[in-house]
């Protein structure tokens, strides 16, 4: 028998400044399951304090969503895995897309929040969630250049 995921407790991180104004946060998360520090140097919310505009469970309590200011993520808390719904990639020159991402060929269908997400950038453990991302990045960033070259 599974155990019902739990979230214990949020934790902010002060990031600092990030414009005029308003100061950024990253948040750890702690649950029954494990520490998820990957959000941690992420400016997740900016010029807020209170993380329940920010973060909410599935109604199967397996899940967690993370509105961040540049990305949606989708947590898998009992596997201790990511993956993202949606991202802001910016290019070199100020060029920026806000997408979906869509990376590799696994797709996945989450349902319990106020809205059915459908995932194709695949869940990733926590610890090397950074470098998959990294990398979907610098594609899309690539693109983004070659594209704007072609203009």
């Amino acid at each position: 028998m599974r155990r019902e995921a739990v979230v214990e407790h949020i934790e902010l991180n002060p990031l600092g400044e990030f414009r005029m104004g308003c100061d950024a946060y990253g948040m750890t998360i702690k649950t029954n399951f494990g520490e998820i520090e990957t959000f941690r140097d992420v400016p997740v919310m900016i010029g807020q304090t209170d993380h329940s505009k920010f973060v909410e469970q599935s109604s199967c309590k397996g899940y967690l969503l993370i509105k961040g200011a540049f990305a949606t993520y989708i947590v898998d808390i009992k596997d201790q895995t990511i993956s993202v719904y949606r991202a802001t990639v910016r290019g070199v020159n100020n060029e920026w897309c806000d997408e979906n991402p869509i990376y590799g060929k696994e797709t996945c269908h989450v349902q319990g929040f106020s809205r059915h997400y459908h995932l194709q950038f695949p869940f990733v453990r926590k610890d090397r969630f950074h470098q998959v991302f990294g990398d979907y990045e610098a594609l899309r960033r690539r693109q983004i250049q070659e594209l704007t070259n072609a203009l």
